[in-house]
């Protein structure tokens, strides 16, 4: 097990032992000493939730037992983080399926979500390409916006690469001789992302989409300058691009490899730094590629 997965479950263990008070995504990164938005991804698709909704889940799950000590609703409200006791009355009875005073009758029938106890088992037959790669420093130009560490964070990004194909002044641009078109290889789109170019604030994700801009080419669009890095560059399957949702399938089968399977079985680390997403042209088809930074451990 890899000293990052280590920490990271004994974050579970903290959320346990603070279930009721202020825990934060920032301070259990922090502590498993990694990004938020690593952080964010070893939860998601490790446990199969975002944080934010394991901590409510736990919470709605656990209040119960408080009604039935006679907690005033007022007080669990508070506890489970809610702003005002309709706030909780909504959540409760929305993952319940009854009302909080309804759920204080022991003949009530609740849900229970348990802790999730982190068990990696090494699942053999399914095979993830990947090199490691060292990149030169470059420069980026294009669009960022910037995306919380929450359950629509993958589908907001999405959205933005709606926009940015629908900017037909950038789009005109990429094709100048401005834009480098084949930086990461022959048959590579010349379009991509970046994860993190410039340092977020705590509790989001900066989403970068654009181009490879040739030295000395001058542009009043966004430029970042993506430092020297080593990755190891991931590959997805092959899929029809001509489905939005093949996109976004690839990615998350990918991402979930990655950090359910290589991170956790390697000596390799994943490191802070910006990441890469661009994409494999094949005819009729495209395959995703995610590059992380690493060192070994």
């Amino acid at each position: 097990m890899s000293k990052d997965l280590e920490r990271f479950s004994a974050t579970l263990a903290h959320i346990e032992n603070h279930l009721f008070e202020a825990v934060s995504l920032k301070q259990l990164a922090k502590q498993a000493l990694l990004s938020e938005y690593t952080f964010h991804r070893f939860f998601t698709y490790l446990t199969g939730y975002s944080f934010s909704t394991y901590l409510r889940n736990r919470r709605l799950s656990e209040a119960v037992e408080l009604l039935r000590k006679d907690y005033s609703i007022d007080e669990i409200s508070e506890l489970c983080g809610y702003a005002n006791r309709s706030a909780f009355n909504r959540a409760f009875s929305k993952f319940h399926g009854i009302t909080p005073s309804q759920a204080k009758d022991l003949k009530a029938a609740i849900n229970f979500f348990p802790p999730i106890q982190l068990d990696i088992q090494i699942n053999g037959g399914k095979t993830l390409n990947y090199h490691i790669e060292q990149l030169p420093s470059f420069t980026v130009v294009g669009k960022m916006a910037a995306y919380q560490l929450e359950d629509d964070l993958f589908k907001n990004t999405g959205k933005q690469w709606e926009t940015f194909f629908s900017d037909q002044e950038l789009r005109t641009f990429a094709e100048s001789d401005a834009t480098r078109k084949n930086f990461f290889g022959l048959k590579r789109v010349p379009y991509f992302a970046v994860a993190n170019p410039v340092k977020p604030q705590s509790g989001n994700l900066n989403y970068f989409t654009g181009f490879v801009l040739n030295q000395h080419a001058s542009t009043d669009y966004l430029t970042i300058e993506i430092p020297k890095q080593t990755y190891a560059v991931f590959v997805s399957e092959p899929y029809d691009y001509r489905k939005t949702e093949n996109v976004s399938n690839a990615y998350y089968q990918l991402q979930q490899q990655i950090f359910n399977t290589w991170l956790p079985q390697t000596d390799y680390q994943k490191i802070d730094g910006p990441e890469l997403e661009t994409y494999l042209s094949l005819e009729d088809r495209a395959c995703l590629e995610i590059w992380l930074p690493i060192e070994k451990e």
